[in-house]
């Protein structure tokens, strides 16, 4: 399986894993760790290997292959005899699952898949059940799967960080290209609109926030921007010109209404390349972006100009004097 992890169990004694008590909390632990929902299952078994699987085939071995000698043996100097005759008969995989010294044991556990909102779960219940078999010894977990789970949740936060750090500089260059921070303000409205619908589906669906999705969001608060600030400058720039906030929308509509529409099915087309990528992260990278962008236009296209013609922030309505 491409993705792994291995519960490690360290005793301090030497030769702690020649008892057969030890063993069979391992064989215990294996059990446990094979109902976990994601554990990859070939047939009706669980993918989990350990030093367990070699004894137990050679009990059976040693009593003519009878089904009912599957079983880790009761006796610690009988379970060292079998180990010792696994070594001699030309075994070379025992130390691969225990030390040399005996004094740890591996248990190796493939993944059916990799979803980051489980993972940290997952990891945590083999924790569980390790310490619950296993009081009286150190257990860990360890593996490829356990350096992608904290690096994922790094990045994540970093990604989170950095997505509240661009939100308030938006804000601010905002505030600067329309003289105020009240219009920055409103003009940032409709631009959350695409971020909470993101997020809405990502949690509908069952996605997970991993490294790639949590990108989407920042990419699309960057590329919605450009429409609202387009938009609201037209808005500005009729209503200084002596139009009123209704007349100002509606002649804005027809300027640059249908261009911003155009250009966002431009790029909902290039995402939707994306979409049927054979990687799940970047398909969802495509279609996530094209709910985003798509929920962005709408939003300015009705979010807006109700904000504009509601708050009135470029000041009172000239009247006109006929």
């Amino acid at each position: 399986s491409q993705y792994s992890y291995n519960v490690l169990v360290e005793y301090e004694d030497e030769d702690a894993f020649k008892s057969s008590d030890a063993v069979k909390r391992l064989d215990v632990l294996s059990q446990k760790l094979g109902t976990i929902e994601t554990t990859k299952v070939s047939g009706t078994k669980p993918r989990v290997t350990s030093i367990t699987k070699i004894i137990k085939e050679m009990n059976r071995t040693l009593y003519e292959d009878k089904e009912e000698a599957y079983a880790i043996p009761d006796e610690d100097d009988l379970l060292t005899q079998e180990m010792f005759l696994y070594e001699i008969s030309g075994g070379d995989d025992l130390y691969d699952w225990v030390s040399d010294d005996y004094r740890n044991a591996y248990i190796h556990i493939e993944m059916n898949g990799y979803e980051a909102n489980k993972i940290t779960k997952t990891l945590d219940l083999a924790k569980a059940y390790a310490s619950e078999v296993f009081p009286d010894a150190k257990t860990s977990i360890v593996g490829e799967v356990v350096n992608y789970a904290v690096m994922n949740g790094k990045l994540v936060k970093g990604e989170l960080k950095s997505f509240l750090g661009s939100f308030i500089l938006i804000l601010i260059l905002m505030a600067i290209a329309f003289g105020s921070l009240h219009t920055g303000l409103i003009a940032m409205i409709p631009n959350i609109a695409p971020v909470i619908m993101i997020g809405g589906v990502m949690g509908y669906l069952g996605i997970s926030l991993d490294m790639i999705t949590m990108t989407t969001m920042p990419m699309i608060l960057g590329i919605a921007v450009d429409d609202t600030i387009h938009f609201t400058n037209h808005i500005k720039f009729y209503f200084e010109r002596g139009l009123s906030y209704k007349d100002a929308v509606l002649t804005s509509y027809r300027e640059i209404g249908k261009t911003m529409g155009m250009t966002t099915i431009i790029l909902c087309s290039m995402f939707l390349v994306l979409s049927f990528s054979v990687m799940n992260c970047l398909a969802r990278l495509g279609y996530l972006s094209i709910i985003g962008l798509a929920s962005a236009l709408i939003a300015d296209y009705t979010l807006t100009p109700v904000l504009i013609f509601l708050t009135k922030p470029f000041g009172k309505e000239k009247k006109i004097v006929s």
